[in-house]
């Protein structure tokens, strides 16, 4: 009884216990006392349900601010490596919304040479954007913008994800991780390059897809299977290699729900139903594919010996590990000669294959416990799969890009290592503040380096030229590189000489870089075609060009003695020429390039009857294009056979009935032979088809000077026009 009275607050309850019987009101009491408990657990569950919301709000803002602090700068950055597939460069987006049907019915990349991919839903957002944004003087910052959106999107929905597969898990396990995922520098290549929003995309519906299949085993709801499956397709067709989830999906559903093993299987099948649909529409709609790696690109396409290609492999997985540990340096690209073939007699070979092999082992070992680390060696293989170039061959061999998902892998696999070493148990309760404090310090002396390298590699990614001379240093073994980077330098240099200035004599040190980063990749690979077409192009285009304009400058002034050393050194150059482009031919019979190059050094010689051999040449082996045409009417032209060079034209309005050109060439000659009617009608058929600038202008001049001031502003208006839209 005692205890009954001591244990009661209330005098209500003390009432109780002296007039009734003693067993009553200490039964009754009791009741009351339990009641007041189970309130208190509720009222406290209350608490830190709101509690764990809070923090979870406090979370997602410092992510956000986060990824912003690491990526703002590549706002600022303009267009870069391979942002010709979506920026104004590219037909079809220049089209905006109206290219859309067009889009989804289209290759992702066909260049004549080669057609393959499907990213219809990527390409569709670059054509939305240009839609709006065409004439901006923000774009592309505005392209980098969305880009950084993206990646915070997708960081959040990998925080919430990662809450629900966690939840038995402290809040600041996910946490952490998607922390370490956000700051890893690998991130770089993606997020700072427009054209690789196609890899943000698939993250961003994978995992949206994951979460509503999460939701369908949960709620029991078939809606969020219908929704996942939505996402799942939306990831396809942003990136085809979302084909690798289905792989992922049940791994997830496997080991953080209780899914039956006929439903994981029903599960598969309709995620296998949606893969056949995709790719069996792919191919009865679309354009056979057509995707040829040259030697450069990944020579393991040409290697016989199965035992080194799945050792090279070993050796790219094992770079990705070296990668993930050590995210320095980054690269824009690798390819031949940065990884090397090699067999299972390497020591870095041996070491990784014994180190995926024993994360397999363990994999599996914890497979049907169920336990943490066995899901995250598998998400890694997984994803790691894709790359490992055992089946398909990857562009460059290895990639900064490719590691993108397994990162994610990464960091849940040393956040899971810092939670062991701080002994700090990762399941839901109160953590230790000191305990907690020091794991915390730990990941933040990891985002000095990595926040301090990412923001330093955004700087890189800023132009082509920047990106390139950045990465030149470490990429000296690279043929691609090396040619890559001199063809940018060619291309800043024939800006210059386009100048009304000649600037020649000031950009010679950036032609001798050029040449020597062409003769680079020579060395490097002896058949590199493409790099002896450069250097044929310098001593033909350039050099020799620039001697034949200093030989006219000095015939002008009266200096024949130095007009004729001039011509003597474009005799040079143009042999030196023709030598590299007919030992390109020598690795490539059939090399359309080489053939209209040689074409063209023939022509800048007056040698009519030769340019116009190579430039049939060409036609036969590349098939007719408006400018082998139209250069092949020319010297038909200039060589005496006037009504051969008319036929021409004419063949290249049947094919190409959208060109201007073959309107000005014959405007051109009607010029030549006094028919001013024939020249105004073609002229006027170049200007209706685009042909503007000097056109136009001409015809304004014309018809100014007849007195025609109506159709002399009308073509001065086009003529005006067209010289801004191409400032």
């Amino acid at each position: 009884m005692l205890f009954g009275l001591r244990k009661c607050k209330s005098k209500f309850l003390i009432v109780l216990f002296i007039f009734l019987p003693h067993r009553i009101p200490i039964i009754f009491a009791k009741k009351i006392y339990m009641g007041k408990i189970k309130g208190t657990i509720a009222a406290n569950s209350l608490r830190r349900v709101e509690a764990e919301k809070k923090q979870r709000l406090i979370f997602n803002w410092i992510l956000v601010i986060l990824a912003m602090l690491l990526y703002y700068n590549t706002i600022f950055n303009y267009f870069s490596l391979d942002d010709n597939y979506i920026n104004i460069s590219n037909e079809q987006n220049v089209q905006g919304i109206k290219a859309i049907p067009e889009i989804f019915t289209t290759l992702y990349s066909d260049n004549g040479e080669q057609a393959y991919g499907y990213r219809a839903l990527t390409r569709a957002t670059f054509a939305l954007e240009y839609q709006f944004t065409a004439n901006s003087p923000y774009n592309p910052y505005i392209s980098h913008g969305i880009n950084l959106l993206l990646y915070i999107l997708a960081a959040l929905i990998l925080f919430r994800v990662l809450n629900r597969l966690l939840r038995e898990y402290n809040p600041w396990f996910a946490f952490l991780i998607v922390v370490l995922f956000i700051a890893h520098p690998t991130h770089t290549e993606v997020v700072a390059s427009i054209k690789n929003r196609d890899i943000l995309l698939h993250f961003l519906f994978a995992f949206l897809a994951i979460m509503q299949f999460i939701r369908w085993v949960d709620r029991d709801k078939m809606i969020h299977l219908i929704i996942g499956m939505f996402y799942f397709l939306l990831a396809l067709i942003s990136k085809e290699t979302a084909i690798v989830e289905i792989a992922v999906f049940p791994l997830v559903l496997y080991f953080f729900t209780d899914i039956s093993k006929k439903r994981l299987i029903a599960f598969v099948g309709i995620s296998l139903g949606i893969i056949v649909l995709v790719f069996g529409l792919r191919m009865l709609l679309l354009p056979a594919t057509n995707r040829v790696y040259s030697f450069m690109e990944n020579p393991l396409v040409f290697e016989t010996n199965f035992v080194k290609r799945i050792a090279t492999g070993f050796y790219g997985l094992g770079f990705y590990l070296k990668l993930l540990i050590i995210p320095f340096p980054l690269l824009y690209y690798y390819g031949y000669n940065m990884i090397p073939i090699v067999g299972f007699n390497n020591v870095w070979v041996i070491f990784s294959a014994i180190v995926y092999v024993g994360l397999f082992i363990i994999a599996i070992m914890k497979l049907k416990e169920k336990k943490l680390i066995s899901f995250i060696i598998l998400f890694y293989l997984v994803h790691m799969s894709m790359y490992a170039n055992f089946v398909k061959p990857v562009p460059g061999i290895v990639a900064d890009r490719f590691v993108f998902f397994a990162s994610l892998s990464f960091a849940m696999a040393l956040v899971w290592l810092l939670f062991i070493l701080f002994k700090v148990k990762p399941t839901r309760g109160i953590v230790g503040s000191g305990k907690i404090t020091g794991l915390v310090l730990v990941v933040l002396a990891i985002l000095i380096p990595y926040g301090y390298y990412v923001h330093y590699r955004n700087t890189q990614w800023k132009t082509l030229k920047t990106l390139y001379e950045a990465d030149m240093i470490r990429l000296d073994n690279s043929v691609k590189a090396n040619n890559l980077y001199a063809s940018d330098i060619i291309t800043r240099v024939n800006k210059e000489l386009a100048k009304p200035v000649n600037p020649y004599k000031f950009v010679i040190k950036m032609i001798n870089k050029a040449e020597e980063h062409f003769l680079k990749a020579v060395a490097l690979d002896s058949s590199h075609v493409a790099s002896i077409n450069s250097l044929g192009v310098i001593y033909s285009r350039i050099h020799g060009n620039q001697a034949l304009i200093r030989e006219k400058g000095y015939i002008k002034q009266d200096r024949l003695e130095e007009a004729e050393k001039a011509h003597q050194e474009s005799v040079d150059y143009f042999k030196k020429a023709i030598g590299y482009f007919q030992n390109a031919l020598k690795f490539d019979p059939k090399n359309g390039s080489s053939f209209y190059n040689l074409g063209n050094t023939y022509e800048m010689q007056q040698q009519w009857d030769s340019a116009t051999y190579y430039y049939q040449k060409e036609i036969e082996a590349d098939g007719p294009t408006v400018v082998s045409m139209s250069r092949l009417s020319n010297m038909y032209y200039k060589s005496g056979d006037i009504q051969g060079a008319i036929q021409e034209n004419e063949k290249l309005i049947q094919l190409f009935p959208d060109s201007y050109q073959p309107y000005i060439n014959l405007g051109n000659y009607a010029f030549v032979a006094n028919d001013t009617t024939a020249m105004l009608s073609h002229f006027e058929k170049a200007v209706k088809l685009g042909a503007g600038g000097e056109v136009s202008g001409f015809l304004a001049s014309y018809y100014h000077n007849i007195g025609d001031t109506k159709n002399a502003a009308y073509y001065q208006d086009i003529s005006t026009k067209a010289v801004k839209n191409k400032k």
